[in-house]
């Protein structure tokens, strides 16, 4: 019965130990909870604090603010009267023919730079006098100035025409 006794005691306090261990950690997690929200409310606090000083530097800095963005109205004011009077300067200069002359003008040096470009381009090989004349000088403005003969290397071209000719008549 003594062993019966102790085992029934030894079970009743582990039970009790267990109980104990259980409340422990209950009131140890409270302890957490509560420091948790305590921190909470201080950081809110702390946040609020500093939400009003920084109120308090925007307010200070709201009259600078007002008197910047008054300063930038009035200059977007101006320039859009600028702009305003370019336009009206633009359709008074549109309308006065003057700038018809213009664009004629600046149409026909167009026309011309662009005719000049194609008529000095659009041979394919062109024969010069000589490396002094004003066709060889023109000519080597061309895009593809390789194909500016003179009179010394026609004939090896005419050469070397023939000799292909030879070539391939011997090949059939």
């Amino acid at each position: 019965m003594g062993d019966d006794t102790l085992t029934i005691f030894f079970a009743h306090a582990d039970a009790v130990a267990q109980r104990i261990r259980e409340w422990n950690e209950y009131r140890l997690k409270q302890e957490i909870a509560a420091q948790k929200r305590t921190i909470d409310i201080q950081i809110d606090k702390a946040s609020d604090t500093k939400a009003i000083q920084i109120a308090q530097q925007h307010l200070k800095g709201s009259t600078q603010w007002v008197q910047l963005e008054q300063q930038r109205q009035k200059l977007n004011k101006q320039r859009f009267e600028q702009f305003k009077e370019f336009v009206f300067w633009l359709g008074g200069w549109v309308g006065s023919g003057r700038s018809g002359i213009f664009f004629f003008i600046c149409g026909v040096l167009i026309s011309a730079t662009a005719t000049a470009v194609v008529i000095i381009n659009l041979p394919t090989f062109l024969s010069c006098p000589n490396s002094k004349s004003l066709c060889y000088q023109v000519y080597q403005m061309r895009f593809n100035n390789q194909s500016v003969i003179l009179p010394g290397q026609a004939k090896d071209i005419v050469a070397e025409y023939e000799r292909n000719k030879r070539k391939s008549k011997r090949r059939k």
